[in-house]
C-alpha cells in the first residue's frame, strides 16, 4: 500500500510539473537574479505570473503573453512599508518608484477604517491598510468628546471619508491629548477598539508620544487589551530616549502583548545601541518585540504637536535653526517658530548623527520603515527614497550589510510581523510559487535615492514594479491608470 501511494504521489507531482511547464503565462520576467529572503535562494531564473500570483520559477524557458527581459537585474519581493503617513496616490507614485508595493499606516492608524478602505479600494496604486487609531479613540472615549463619534459617522455617510467637516472634528479631538482618561473612559475604550478591529484593523497604533496627558495606567491597559485580542501594538513611545522605550517593553513583557517600536533611530537618539540590545534580548527570551529604522539623520512631524512643547530644545539637543519648514525649505528662527506653530504645518527636524543611523540600519533586529509623510513637494525625502537609499548607500556604497540582509528587512521581516493577524501576509514578502505577484525589479549597481531635503524626486534604478500581477512601474515610468492595490485586512474583519 505504501509503495502504491508513493507511486501515485510521484505521478501527481510529475503531472503537476508537466502542466506547469506547458503553461502560457500572463507575464514572464526572464533571466533575472531571483532573490527570496525567506529561503535564501539567489539564482538566475525565469518567473512566470498568472493573474495575481507567481505560478512558476524555473531555469527553463517560459512562454508568455508578455516577456520582459530583466537580465542583470534583481527580482525581489515587493517592499513592505509598515510605517507610512502619506496614504494618497500623490504619495504612492513616489513610493512605487522606490519599490514599495504595500504601504501601511500602523503608527497612528485610521479612524472609521471601513469607510476609508471603501474609498481607497479600486483606486489605490499600492496595497494599503491601517491599525486602530488609539490616539483618536482615547479622545472619543472621553465623556466630553463622545458626541463627536456620531457626528463623524453622519458626516462620512453624507460627504465621504475626506469630508472637511471630519477634519474639523479631528482638530477638536486634538485637545484631548493633554487630558488623562478616567476609569470610566478606560472602560469605554474596548468597544471603540473592537469596532475598528471588525473593519479589518491590523493592530493598535499607540503613538503616546503625541498625547502627554495619557497616564502610565491608561497605556498599560491598552497593552492588556491588545494581549487579550491577540493583536500587535505599534508604538511611538513616550518622549525620547530610554524612558519611553523601557515603558513600552515593560508593558509588552508584563501584559504579553506583541509590540513593534516604530523608528528606533529618532526615538532613541544617542541611546540607539541600548534600544537595539534590549529588543534583541527580548527576542532571545521569546518575546514578540520588534523595531524599525529609516536611513536619514532628520525626522519630520507637525510643528503644532506635543513634540514641540516647552523644553523640546533640551530634550532633542537642537535649536530653532535645526528645524526646516516643509513648505518653503527655510530654517526657522524663534520668530518663525512661534508664527508657524500657531498656523500649523510640518517641519523637518535635523537631530540625528550618521553613526546612529549606521547602527540601526545594519543591526539584524531592525526592519526598514519609511515613516513617509503626506505628499508635499518639500516633504522629508524618506517619503520617496527610503528603500533605494538603503540599497544604494548602505549596501552598495558603505557595505554595512549584504544585499540579501537588506532585502530581508524590507520584505520577509515586515511580512512576518503581520502574518499572525493577517494571514494574507503569508503570500507577501516572498518570491515563491503561490506567492502574490508583488515584485520589485531593480539594478543593484545603479539603484539610489534622488529625493533630498530640497524636494521629492523619483528614485533611480527600479525599472519595474508589479502589484498583484499588474505593472505600476514599467521601463522606469509610472503606469498611468494602474490601481491594483488591495486592502490588507486582519483575520478579525467581520463588517
Amino acid at each position: 500500500m505504501k509503495n502504491l501511494l508513493l507511486v501515485l504521489l510521484m505521478a501527481c507531482n510529475f503531472a503537476f510539473v508537466q502542466s506547469q511547464s506547458s503553461l502560457f503565462f500572463d507575464i514572464v520576467l526572464q533571466g533575472g537574479r531571483v532573490m527570496d529572503p525567506e529561503t535564501g535562494f539567489d539564482g538566475i531564473r525565469n518567473v512566470g505570473i498568472i493573474n495575481d500570483r507567481i505560478a512558476e520559477i524555473s531555469s527553463e524557458a517560459l512562454a508568455g503573453r508578455e516577456i520582459v527581459d530583466v537580465a542583470g537585474l534583481v527580482v525581489a519581493p515587493g517592499f513592505i512599508d509598515l510605517h507610512v503617513h502619506g496614504m494618497t496616490n500623490e504619495a504612492h507614485v513616489y513610493q512605487a518608484r522606490d519599490g514599495v508595493t504595500t504601504a501601511l499606516e500602523l503608527e497612528s492608524g485610521k479612524s472609521f477604517l471601513k469607510e476609508w478602505i471603501a474609498e481607497k479600494s479600486g483606486h489605490s496604486i499600492v496595497n494599503f491598510g491601517a491599525s486602530v487609531p488609539h490616539g483618536t479613540l482615547r479622545a472619543l472615549a472621553m465623556e466630553s468628546y463622545r458626541h463627536y463619534f456620531q457626528m463623524a459617522q453622519d458626516l462620512i455617510e453624507k460627504e465621504g471619508w475626506n469630508s472637511s467637516g471630519l477634519s474639523k472634528i479631528m482638530i477638536n479631538l486634538g485637545r484631548a491629548a493633554y487630558q488623562p482618561l478616567t476609569d470610566e473612559d478606560i472602560l469605554a475604550l474596548p468597544d471603540l477598539v473592537d469596532y475598528e478591529l471588525a473593519a479589518g484593523a491590523l493592530g493598535i497604533g499607540v503613538p503616546v508620544g503625541y498625547y502627554p496627558g495619557a497616564t502610565h495606567h491608561e497605556i498599560y491597559r491598552i497593552y492588556e487589551l491588545a494581549a487579550e485580542r491577540q493583536i500587535p501594538v505599534f508604538s511611538h513611545t513616550r518622549g525620547f530616549g530610554m524612558q519611553g522605550i523601557q515603558e513600552a517593553i515593560a508593558n509588552a513583557t508584563s501584559s504579553g502583548a506583541s509590540l513593534h517600536i516604530v523608528h528606533a533611530n529618532s526615538l532613541s537618539l544617542g541611546d540607539i545601541q541600548v534600544t537595539l540590545d534590549m529588543v534583541s534580548s527580548a527576542q532571545e527570551n521569546g518575546l514578540d518585540i520588534t523595531t524599525e529604522v529609516y536611513p536619514y539623520t532628520a525626522a519630520s512631524t507637525s510643528l503644532e504637536s506635543a513634540i514641540f512643547d516647552d523644553g523640546w530644545q533640551e530634550i532633542l539637543g537642537i535649536t530653532y535653526g535645526d528645524l526646516q519648514w516643509e513648505s518653503t525649505g527655510e530654517r526657522l528662527t524663534k520668530e518663525t517658530f512661534d508664527q508657524y506653530r500657531k498656523s500649523g504645518g510640518n517641519v523637518i527636524i535635523h537631530m540625528m548623527k550618521p553613526e546612529w543611523i549606521d547602527l540601526g540600519v545594519k543591526h539584524p533586529c531592525t526592519s526598514i520603515g519609511s515613516d513617509g509623510m503626506p505628499y508635499a513637494q518639500g516633504a522629508h525625502p524618506r517619503t520617496a527614497g527610503t528603500f533605494s537609499r538603503v540599497l544604494g548607500v548602505y549596501v552598495r556604497e558603505k557595505g554595512l550589510l549584504s544585499l540579501m540582509d537588506a532585502l530581508k528587512k524590507m520584505t520577509i521581516m515586515p511580512a512576518r510581523r503581520l502574518q499572525t493577524i493577517s494571514p494574507m501576509m503569508y503570500r507577501k514578502g516572498r518570491i515563491q510559487v503561490g506567492a502574490d505577484a508583488d515584485i520589485t525589479v531593480f539594478n543593484p549597481v545603479t539603484v539610489i535615492d534622488r529625493a533630498d531635503f530640497k524636494g521629492l524626486q523619483f528614485s533611480d534604478g527600479i525599472p519595474y514594479v508589479l502589484i498583484n500581477g499588474v505593472f505600476v512601474v514599467k521601463e522606469n515610468k509610472n503606469v498611468d491608470g494602474a490601481f491594483p492595490g488591495r486592502a490588507i485586512l486582519s483575520k478579525y474583519k467581520t463588517r
